[in-house]
């Protein structure tokens, strides 16, 4: 047990950085436009959609505890392709708010002109997510102690499907210009967060 924790703390540096990066990504555009607040034209569905990003890389970090014994989340493909996983995640965080801030900021226009580039990144974050939770139910078992549960089908059906939802909500938002369905987009987003992580907790 002391070996494998060791692995895992080790495997987790990276992971570390890459989930750091993003959460300071947000913060740091935030901290420049309130800084500004006086003469940035502020906009409520980009303010949501950033708070969402940073919502999103703090369950990574739920999810990366959930794994922690399961060896093959140290194996060099799986490894990879998870750091791939969290740089998607850092460019999402990073278009979530301008990276400048100055009088004429318009955080309205900002996410018109962004959404597409932004939304695209979701959607493969969570087809990935989506991805990796499928291998680590259809290789689950019961020696590396992982949370998956083969035993009872009909649970994992209802998880893989709550962890898919995000990527076609994603992906609608990429395609649709209407704003309405974009705050409808993002709620949804927001409950299925909430009904997956409502219970989660570390140790």
């Amino acid at each position: 047990m002391a070996v494998e924790a060791t692995a895992f703390e080790y495997a987790m540096g990276l992971f570390s950085v890459l989930i750091g990066l993003a959460v300071v990504d947000v913060a740091t555009s935030f901290h420049r436009l309130a800084r500004m607040h006086q003469s940035i034209k502020w906009d409520p569905l980009t303010l949501i959609v950033a708070l969402y990003t940073l919502c999103t890389a703090i369950y990574m970090w739920f999810d990366l505890w959930g794994i922690r014994h399961f060896a093959a989340a140290r194996r060099f493909p799986i490894y990879i392709g998870l750091v791939a996983q969290f740089f998607v995640l850092y460019l999402a965080a990073a278009a979530s708010l301008p990276d400048e801030a100055n009088p004429t900021t318009n955080l309205r226009t900002y996410y018109d002109g962004n959404r597409r580039y932004f939304w695209t990144l979701q959607t493969v974050f969570q087809a990935g997510y989506t991805a990796f939770g499928y291998y680590l139910f259809v290789a689950a078992n019961p020696t590396e102690g992982n949370d998956f549960n083969q035993a009872q089908p009909w649970i994992a059906t209802a998880l893989l499907a709550m962890m898919s939802a995000p990527t076609f909500v994603s992906a609608a938002l990429v395609f649709l210009r209407s704003r309405a369905s974009h705050y409808v987009g993002v709620g949804i987003l927001f409950a299925l967060m909430v009904l997956h992580y409502a219970q989660a907790q570390i140790g």
